[in-house]
């Protein structure tokens, strides 16, 4: 196996702000066929799941934060190395060390955006400090932001045989530590959150795919599309484009063979199909067996 894959589908509203024009705080938003959409960057993403690593595994917690601005540029210091640092293996660096010049090591956790699968009505919500205000004896302040609740999905790739190596310094970690710093990293996207604006928002998966495969490939990245059901009130997961991923052959055995995925049960309306038909099983057991199978690609016997 070469790479690790998995695409997730989960509940939010209103993930990411960007520009602030007055006293309006705007989502961040892409167009798509005609339609806005909002997203949740990658570096958000990305910055949301080392602080999961550090709240539950103290990552890199009790050690200096290897940066420097020295060069001019925010960039890891010539110390920061695979080894000491968790956060410098997973998701890379650029140093500049003297005598070897500027070293890059590209991430080997890598996100696409959490983008939402709904478009976005341009609702917004107006609030003002009255509280303060009043206790203060002024004039209240008011305010308003973008508001949207959405299903929103993203796609997960760790690079396996790059996790634990690094060629700049000539390091490689035993199997023991790369398994258990993947398996850090499926641990927090099992139960992901985000604190933003006084409230905490859930993105742990509703639904997930993926697994382990002999390609490096974000094989569900984009194949992810739901429809509402106004009968039972639930959405329903399109399974005919996962379906079609499934079937492609590789080296003679087809996606599917390498793929499972873990569904909140009782959530999605087509969710007995899911089960029957996608391999599905609950979040926490797709979870568990994706780390048992990372332990056995590194010849790992004990769960780390």
């Amino acid at each position: 196996m070469k790479g690790l894959t998995l695409t997730v589908i989960f509940e939010a509203s209103s993930l990411n702000y960007g520009e602030t024009v007055g006293n309006i705080s705007e989502l961040k938003k892409l167009t798509r066929d005609g339609e806005v959409y909002t997203y949740m960057s990658r570096q958000a993403l990305r910055y949301e799941v080392f602080r999961k690593l550090r709240e539950l595994y103290n990552v890199d917690a009790d050690k200096e934060v290897p940066l420097s601005d020295e060069k001019g540029t925010i960039q890891f210091k010539p110390t920061a190395n695979i080894k000491d640092y968790v956060e410098v293996d997973l998701f890379g660096y650029m140093k500049t060390d003297k005598g070897k010049g500027s070293l890059t090591r590209s991430a080997v956790v890598r996100f696409s955006p959490a983008v939402s699968l709904s478009p976005m009505a341009f609702d917004v919500e107006f609030g003002a400090n009255h509280d303060f205000a009043k206790r203060a004896k002024t004039d209240p302040n008011p305010f308003q932001f973008e508001v949207h609740s959405s299903l929103y999905t993203y796609t997960v790739a760790i690079d396996l045989d790059r996790v634990g190596v690094d060629p700049n310094d000539g390091l490689e970690l035993d199997g023991t530590e790369k398994a258990r710093r993947v398996n850090m990293v499926l641990d927090a996207l099992k139960i992901l959150d985000r604190e933003i604006k006084g409230r905490t928002e859930n993105l742990s998966p509703l639904f997930v795919i993926g697994g382990l495969y002999p390609v490096k490939n974000p094989f569900f990245l984009g194949r992810i599309k739901v429809n509402y059901d106004r009968n039972q009130r639930k959405y329903s997961l399109n399974t005919k484009e996962i379906e079609s991923v499934l079937g492609l052959k590789l080296n003679g055995n087809s996606v599917k063979d390498y793929t499972s995925c873990g569904l909140v049960e009782g959530f999605w309306a087509n969710g007995d199909y899911i089960i029957q038909n996608l391999n599905g099983k609950t979040i926490s057991d797709f979870f568990e067996e994706l780390k048992s199978k990372v332990n056995q690609h590194y010849n790992v016997r004990r769960e780390t």
